[in-house]
């Protein structure tokens, strides 16, 4: 399936730190961005938040596998 070498990469990098929540500022850009009716690029930075949402979320319950050992 995937290898040892990757499925620790991903999960040291991407899992167990807290650039999730760093993540966090591209819907709030967006929301500003609606407030001050620039509706296109508002929708471009919620949707590419919330499509890097889903991909990383499938990517780690379906994919890899991260232990908190």
């Amino acid at each position: 399936m995937v290898s040892e070498k990757l499925n620790l990469w991903y999960c040291d990098t991407f899992v167990s730190t807290p650039w999730q929540f760093y993540f966090l500022i591209v819907p709030l850009v967006g929301a500003f961005f609606y407030g001050r009716e620039k509706y296109k690029l508002a929708w471009s930075l919620i949707g590419f938040w919330v499509a890097a949402q889903v991909i990383f979320s499938a990517l780690t319950n379906l994919v890899f596998s991260c232990s908190l050992e």
